[in-house]
């Protein structure tokens, strides 16, 4: 008979491969069993520890410290009664924490809106909408970006040391079209009004553009030796913005007009 353990991780398991094969705008519904699953082995835990502890303190109180060091049956008794508690219970802390893990990563994708930052270095994120999922990266004192090809069906990526770089999809040549800068950044907006990709870059500087669908323009902003994202909400019918020093910035967000997401990330280098 498996034991509550086996059962437990054997469930984590389950749900691990069902996040990795479900689709990023279905993940909600690994929510409840998630939560249900974490909840059960926090209890869990606490009875493996309080059953440790109970363990160990009679192993201390039968057995003095010259005894628990050269008896041979305070050896055996550690053995066959306290290394099996101590195991099972590590082991079920060590499942809480992946259960944890998971459960934040899970409720992370089910937001409308999900934004991850990297100190002193980039970081860059890419939906893909034929797996249905997002792929994260980041780089260390440089750039890295990514950009979903519809045409050959797969995410490029590029990275620079101590350089921006940013990629934009160009649906008239269908492919995908590349600028770099050296210490600084650099972002690319296709538009769809005039049909082409609009540039800007900026030294020592992150910047980000966002298209705005009522203005027909892109929107610009920089930020001095820091990210910067953003993205057009359709509640206030204006472009919002997030920036952070000294930090690469991606966005991924639901668009309720296409009905996928779409992503934008700060992929510079700015300098010491």
């Amino acid at each position: 008979m498996a034991s509550s353990f086996d059962l437990q991780a054997h469930a984590y398991q389950q749900l691990l491969f069902q996040h990795h094969d479900q689709r990023r705008e279905h993940q909600g519904i690994l929510l409840d069993a998630l939560d249900h699953l974490s909840k059960d082995v926090a209890y869990s835990l606490i009875d493996d520890k309080h059953t440790y502890d109970k363990a160990k303190d009679l192993f201390h109180r039968k057995y003095n410290r010259l005894q628990r060091v050269f008896t041979h049956s305070a050896s055996r008794h550690r053995q066959n009664t306290l290394q099996p508690l101590k195991l099972i219970y590590h082991q079920r802390r060590d499942l809480a924490l992946k259960i944890s893990e998971l459960l934040q990563e899970t409720r992370s994708e089910t937001n409308s809106m999900e934004v991850r930052t990297h100190w002193n270095g980039s970081i860059a994120v890419v939906y893909n909408p034929t797996t249905g999922r997002a792929e994260w990266r980041q780089s260390w004192h440089g750039g890295i970006h990514g950009v979903f090809n519809p045409v050959t069906d797969i995410i490029e990526w590029r990275d620079e040391l101590h350089a921006g770089i940013y990629g934009v999809f160009n649906p008239k040549l269908n492919i995908v079209e590349w600028k770099k800068v050296c210490q600084g950044g650099v972002h690319g907006v296709y538009n769809p009004w005039i049909d082409d990709i609009e540039w800007q870059i900026s030294f020592h500087s992150g910047i980000g553009g966002v298209y705005n669908p009522l203005t027909k323009e892109v929107e610009w902003r920089s930020a001095f030796k820091g990210g910067v994202v953003g993205y057009f909400d359709y509640g206030s019918q204006t472009v919002k913005w997030i920036e952070k020093w000294h930090h690469g910035l991606a966005l991924i967000i639901w668009d309720e007009t296409i009905h996928t997401y779409r992503t934008t990330s700060s992929s510079g280098w700015y300098g010491k």
